[in-house]
């Protein structure tokens, strides 16, 4: 990047490079990573147009580029997703938040919406935004937060302290619902966005997706070891006329379906997502 370079040209440049090493959205992305380091948001690029780059952020701006040719997701390079209109802090440790996991959440807010004292549990929390998202939307919840890994909880708790709703969310180190055993029978509903990944496709997938957690990701040999035992434990600890939702492959609908009729579930919800996938399952104990 040449001397006393603008936010204008800086863009342009950038987009372009971005283009060439093909990038999805070159020209958001540029807006993006430039806003991270300048401390701005997008729209304040523009009215600062003309505004030099100091070396320092020239510095910055290079790196941030030649991390995210290098396949490192944009989310963990700026440290920020968001997710149902809310920011949350990401980094390796976690998941990135996807699309289709805010359906998950939507058809929760529905279905709770009217719901007085409420007790939800998300499991396999991750940066948390399943459990802070039904905490913000629903005051009166009170969310149970589970994740195998103490340090992924630590994310998850800063989450829930930037959005102010660490007072309502219990945050549990353990294995899917054995850590809320002894709440059974006192639970309203449980959502999941387990692991669903195919081991052995985890080699041909995009290197974006292989920079995240494996372990957030990737069910053994189909991609299905989660769902059984999850909605057994499931079927065991709800209340009655309790929900249980959970996140699925897109070809996984049927084998899913099947582990809920198995557990008891009646009423089953299957919910598309933008692509026209089977993306999301839901049923009444």
């Amino acid at each position: 990047m040449a001397d006393r370079l603008v936010v204008k040209e800086i863009l342009h440049l950038t987009t372009r490079y971005l283009q060439d090493h093909n990038i999805s959205n070159p020209r958001l992305e540029a807006e993006l990573l430039l806003g991270d380091v300048l401390g701005l948001e997008r729209i304040n690029l523009y009215v600062q147009f003309d505004r030099p780059l100091t070396p320092e952020e020239k510095d910055a701006m290079r790196d941030r580029i030649r991390r995210r040719v290098r396949g490192e997701p944009l989310p963990y390079i700026t440290g920020e997703k968001e997710f149902l209109s809310l920011p949350f802090s990401v980094d390796k440790r976690v998941l990135i938040p996807r699309p289709e996991t805010e359906h998950l959440v939507e058809r929760a807010l529905e279905i709770f919406s009217k719901g007085e004292e409420l007790m939800l549990v998300d499991v396999g929390t991750g940066s948390g935004v399943i459990a802070i998202s039904l905490a913000v939307n629903l005051p009166r919840a009170k969310v149970l937060a589970i994740d195998k890994n103490e340090d992924v909880l630590k994310v998850a708790e800063g989450n829930a302290r930037r959005h102010e709703v660490q007072d309502r969310i219990e945050f549990l180190a353990g294995d899917l619902l054995q850590p809320v055993k002894e709440r059974k029978g006192q639970i309203d509903g449980i959502l999941s966005n387990p692991p669903y990944v195919d081991r052995n496709i985890w080699g041909e997938l995009p290197p974006e997706v292989r920079a995240q957690p494996r372990q957030a990701l990737v069910a053994g040999q189909n991609g299905l070891e989660y769902y059984e035992p999850l909605l057994r434990q499931a079927g065991e600890l709800l209340k009655k006329g309790g929900y249980a939702g959970v996140e699925i492959g897109f070809d996984q609908a049927h084998e899913v379906l099947a582990s809920f009729r198995k557990e008891g579930f009646r009423d089953l919800e299957v919910i598309k997502d933008y692509a026209g996938h089977s993306r999301i399952i839901f049923g009444c104990l």
